[in-house]
């Protein structure tokens, strides 16, 4: 009854219609659909593919003499070292560097010394001088280049084929002997990484020489159709259909888990003292570790409930497509997803939120965990990239089954660890809990002494 309760008490209050309202906003502007647009892609209906990759479907099954398979990444030295000299000869060019220090932009402008050394890499690269550097003929890269599309003209080719670099009012030909009409790198790809390397050092953390980067950016390549029907049988048959969404699904959802919930369980637990609920806790006969448990769990039903009914937005169609075309599929596999991979999450910040609600009688755990969320966010790549103490598990791709299989070990532990934290920290909240219920622990004069402003101004927005 005390679970029915709490829960009852989550799920008719204003922040919960919240939390379901930005929850509801960020999974219709990133999931909702693909799957749809998945299955009529693979149905040969034209629409926007949301795989990542050209080429159809991930659910259609490739044909032999295809025009194209899509694209997947693959270190090709030469296109990566063709790309990454491209884009950093035009940030040279303009003194204005992309980087992206914490996932957010920011452009930076190198003094004359720092370009002095940018050049000289240039020039070990191309084997150009400054002057040819400024003034490059148009076609001495690809037009379309990965991420690098050029326009318009700055140089011309005479009839011998050799190529005029124009140096102000002088013309200076270079023969095609020296300088081919495509960029011919002058170093090993080893070298070409060890230069990356000096640039990145000199630009700053996150631009777009990092080899993580380059490979993005410009390490795509063609599949054959032999890589193509490989894909579509690691979906069909590995995944069963439904895990590849599951993972997306799961991957966007993580974000929101990663920080929303904190703001449920602060404001809640402030809400018991702004109600003068403690008096009456203490007073009832309710053990500090039944009341603890049970409004933890509540909270947790609370946040998973919504999230798995979100997913039959996409298991609906999946179970459809399965009837139509006799592919079986994992019916389980969103509730899976959801119990390994989202469920940890939930509960490290819900009890993370809890402990430090109940420890300062403040909403310090809300900072925290922005903190954690922010700096998690920044340091953790779209795919592939789980540490031990990673908070939201990303995996933003419908293919690429085979990096959560050479991670799973990593990524149990990291789920396993999140889990042993949370049963310390509800264990923590219990005995401090208890504590404060006794009398024996109570710091709150001084927590309003040095802290009470920030802490007034926050309860006085709960009451509003």
């Amino acid at each position: 009854m005390l679970f029915i309760k709490e829960l009852k008490k989550i799920c008719f209050s204003f922040i919960y219609v919240l939390f379901i309202g930005l929850l509801l906003f960020s999974w219709h502007e990133n999931f909702y659909g693909v799957t749809t647009k998945e299955i009529t892609g693979s149905q040969g209906n034209e629409v926007s593919i949301s795989s990542g990759l050209t080429g159809g479907s991930i659910l259609e099954k490739p044909e032999k003499n295809k025009e194209s398979y899509g694209m997947k990444n693959k270190e090709v030295p030469d296109k990566i070292m063709c790309g990454g000299t491209d884009k950093l000869i035009m940030e040279y060019l303009a003194n204005s560097y992309a980087t992206y220090p914490f996932s957010y932009y920011k452009e930076v402008v190198l003094n004359e010394n720092e370009q002095k050394e940018i050049l000289n890499i240039i020039k070990e690269i191309t084997g150009l001088n400054e002057q040819q550097i400024n003034h490059l003929p148009d076609d001495y890269f690809p037009a379309v280049n990965g991420n690098v599309i050029h326009f318009g003209s700055n140089g011309t080719q005479s009839e011998n084929g050799a190529f005029t670099f124009e140096m102000g009012n002088e013309e200076q030909p270079t023969e095609n002997t020296d300088y081919t009409k495509q960029f011919v790198a002058q170093v090993s790809y080893e070298e070409f990484q060890e230069l990356m390397k000096k640039a990145e050092s000199i630009i700053g953390t996150g631009s777009n020489y990092s080899m993580e980067n380059l490979l993005q950016y410009y390490g795509l390549a063609e599949m054959t159709y032999e890589e193509a029907m490989n894909e579509y049988e690691k979906t069909i048959y590995d995944d069963k259909v439904s895990a590849a969404f599951a993972r997306l699904f799961c991957d966007y959802m993580t974000r929101d888990l990663g920080l929303y919930p904190v703001f449920l369980v602060v404001i809640f637990w402030l809400k018991d003292r702004r109600n003068r609920m403690n008096e009456l806790i203490d007073c009832k006969q309710i053990g500090t570790t039944k009341l603890i448990t049970i409004r933890f769990l509540a909270m947790l039903a609370a946040v998973l409930l919504p999230i798995t009914i979100l997913s039959f937005e996409s298991l609906i169609p999946l179970i459809e497509f399965s009837a139509e075309t006799g592919i079986a599929i994992d019916v389980f596999a969103f509730l899976k997803y959801i119990v390994w991979w989202l469920l940890p999450t939930a509960m490290i910040v819900t009890s993370s939120g809890m402990f430090l609600t109940i420890l300062t009688s403040m909403p310090i755990a809300i900072l925290v965990q922005f903190v954690w969320w922010f700096i998690d966010t920044s340091l953790t790549a779209l795919s592939g990239d789980t540490k031990i103490f990673t908070l939201m598990i990303r995996h933003n791709l419908l293919r690429g089954s085979e990096l959560i299989k050479q991670d799973f070990n990593l990524i149990c532990l990291n789920r396993g660890l999140f889990v042993i934290l949370s049963l310390i920290l509800i264990a923590l909240s219990v005995v401090v809990y208890n504590k404060k219920r006794g009398g024996k622990l109570n710091y709150d004069f001084f927590l309003q002494k040095h802290f009470g402003f920030f802490k007034d101004r926050f309860t006085a927005h709960i009451q509003k």
